[in-house]
Parts: structure tokens; C-alpha cells; sequence
């Protein structure tokens, strides 16, 4: 018999993949009916909220897995991309960014996880600001690149999904690739 943390983590893990799909997440977590008050004493809200942090540790974990095959700020969205697109094309054209799949399925309607969706794209950011300083970029223009590519690559994953192709993707990737490319060579050399 599964233990109590067992089920819950396959709950949290279930509904972050299913939130955007229309999924019943106690059916696809294998966890028995009853599950979710057991587990998670406020509800669907709860699971929610631990679906969107579980989100946000999972784009912490890309950038970093990515920040180690980096050299550049280049190479390190190459990387990102990689491991996003990887994902993608597993899913069958599917699951893109579990969290901007919960930011479309959950905001209109629910506002409650307003501060939590905010709060998830702030860790992205800071994650890819933590690896652009590095790799020679100012602090400011770190926060702005964080952005565009934030951006860039949620877009792209849309515009995948609907096509049922990484082709627009891949293509998103080495335009953003190529302005951050541009971007660096126009910065100042360090002293």
C-alpha cells in the first residue's frame, strides 16, 4: 500500500500535468477516490496551489539542468529549448509549460492563484537572471532577456501545440537565439 506522501506526490504531479488538459487528476494519479480532502484538506484550491509551486520547481530545475551545458546566453536558451521541446514532443503536442497550461485554464476564472502564477514566473525569472549575470550580461538586460525569453518560449509552445509541430518553435528559438546573440556583442566588454 502506497504511503501517505506517496499518493499526495502523484496527486501534485497529476494535476500540474493535467490542470491544462481537462484531466481527472485523482483517476491519473492512481491515488483512491477520497484522496484529495485527505490529502490536501482544502480541496482542489490546495492541490492547485501545490500543482503551481511543483510548476515553478520544474522551471527552476530546467534552467538550471540547462545552465550547465551553457557558455552563452545563446547556449543556454538553446539548452532551456531543448529540454522544453524534448517535453513537448513526449507529451504528443500536449503538455507545453505546466505552468502557462494553468495560467490559461485557472486565471479566468479563479483570481485566488493570482500571487501564486506571479510568484512562479518571478522564480523563472530569477532563475534565468541568476545564469545571464554569469555569462556576461548586466543585471538590468539580464531582467529584460529573462522576459523575452520567458515570452519567446511560451508563445512558441501555443503556436507548436496548435500546429502539432516544434516547427514554429524551433524557429521562435533561433529568432530569440540570434537577438541575444546581437544583444551580447553590443554590450561592453567586461573590464
Amino acid at each position: 500500500m502506497p504511503r501517505r506522501t506517496d499518493s499526495r506526490s502523484r496527486m501534485i504531479h497529476a494535476a500540474a500535468e493535467l490542470f491544462g488538459q481537462r484531466g481527472d487528476v485523482v483517476r491519473e494519479s492512481g491515488a483512491p477516490r477520497g484522496s484529495t480532502y485527505f490529502h490536501f484538506p482544502g480541496g482542489k484550491a490546495e492541490l492547485a496551489r501545490e500543482a503551481i509551486a511543483r510548476a515553478g520547481d520544474e522551471l527552476e530545475e530546467m534552467v538550471a539542468q540547462a545552465a550547465r551545458h551553457a557558455d552563452d546566453p545563446g547556449s543556454l536558451v538553446r539548452a532551456l529549448a531543448q529540454i522544453m521541446a524534448g517535453r513537448f514532443e513526449r507529451s504528443g503536442y500536449q503538455s507545453g509549460c505546466a505552468i502557462a497550461t494553468m495560467v490559461l485554464e485557472l486565471a479566468p476564472r479563479d483570481e485566488e492563484f493570482t500571487a501564486d502564477f506571479d510568484s512562479v514566473f518571478a522564480r523563472w525569472r530569477a532563475a534565468l537572471v541568476t545564469r545571464f549575470e554569469p555569462l556576461g550580461i548586466a543585471p538590468g538586460r539580464a531582467a529584460v532577456l529573462a522576459g523575452l525569453t520567458m515570452s519567446a518560449l511560451e508563445g512558441a509552445l501555443v503556436l507548436s501545440r496548435a500546429a502539432r509541430s516544434i516547427e514554429p518553435f524551433n524557429t521562435a528559438v533561433e529568432a530569440l537565439i540570434s537577438a541575444l546573440d546581437r544583444d551580447a556583442a553590443a554590450q561592453p566588454a567586461a573590464p
